[in-house]
């Protein structure tokens, strides 16, 4: 019997949720939370194929993705100036054995994050982000942007994706 493999196109016409709309579907959820408290959003960027693939565990993609961007919201909304000149970027790069996600922002450096508490990366332990990553065999490397802010960077190896979902 012959398998039948569809293209991305025939994925998305068909219902399938693709990494590209769940990353669209996390923005909208953020912008629609920003417009009922009235605070300001930054600029937000998607640079994501729609071909990528998406992990097995979209649920525990789906709430690091929520966790990313909502601190890099937080991070650039923290004064009205900042705020209006902010800007988050979504991309990435699919490499033949894993796909890397980045959330890079307009806030402050890491190193004042690192002072006031608040970077991603490190509560991950505490609240739960360490177990979603181990869920998705997935690293996060948190980087300087050379324009100011931070870039959050995760790799997921696509094996362990493509042996989850099998």
């Amino acid at each position: 019997m012959r398998q039948i493999i569809p293209t991305p196109a025939a994925r998305r016409s068909a219902g399938t949720p693709t990494l590209r709309s769940l990353v669209a579907a996390v923005v909208d959820e953020l912008q629609r939370q920003a417009a009922d408290s009235d605070r300001p959003l930054p600029q937000l960027t998607i640079d994501v194929a729609v071909d990528h693939q998406l992990p097995a565990d979209v649920a525990a993609l789906r709430s690091l993705l929520e966790r990313g961007l909502g601190e890099a919201v937080r991070a650039t909304a923290a004064s009205a100036t900042m705020a209006r000149n902010a800007e988050v970027v979504i991309t990435s790069v699919q490499y033949s054995d894993r796909l890397e996600l980045e959330i890079a922002d307009s806030g402050p450096a890491r190193a004042e994050r690192q002072a006031t508490g608040g970077l991603f990366g490190d509560g991950m332990a505490a609240d739960g982000a360490r177990s979603l990553l181990d869920r998705l065999a997935a690293v996060v490397r948190l980087d300087d942007c050379p324009e100011g802010g931070v870039a959050l960077t995760l790799s997921i190896p696509l094996a362990v994706a493509r042996r989850a979902a099998a």
